[in-house]
């Protein structure tokens, strides 16, 4: 894979979570990001404890899934993409402008 088709956007997330509105924003995000045209990769905090380490260490405490990173760096929880969507200002809360 070269350096141009690394995947930037991850999304931390759970395919077990015990809260219905966890997995539903999990799949609107997921959603967004298609509608938008921006790769991205899941990260199965349940079953990847790697990326949940990983997670941990980087986002300064923060505990509430999904959680987005972009180029290793934590972006926010959903509530922060979702006020994004809201101003039509998904690439410049994720970094991507052109």
């Amino acid at each position: 894979m070269t350096e141009e088709s690394k995947v930037r956007v991850k999304i931390y997330g759970s395919s077990v979570a015990g809260n219905i509105f966890v997995k539903s924003n999990q799949l609107w995000l997921e959603q967004v990001l298609k509608q938008n045209k921006i790769d991205f990769e899941f990260v199965d905090i349940a079953a990847d404890e790697d990326g949940l380490k990983y997670m941990k260490r980087k986002n300064g405490g923060e505990k509430r899934l999904p959680q987005i990173f972009v180029d290793g760096e934590f972006k926010g929880i959903f509530i922060d993409f979702q006020e994004a969507v809201e101003h039509k200002e998904v690439t410049k809360f994720l970094g991507l402008q052109k």
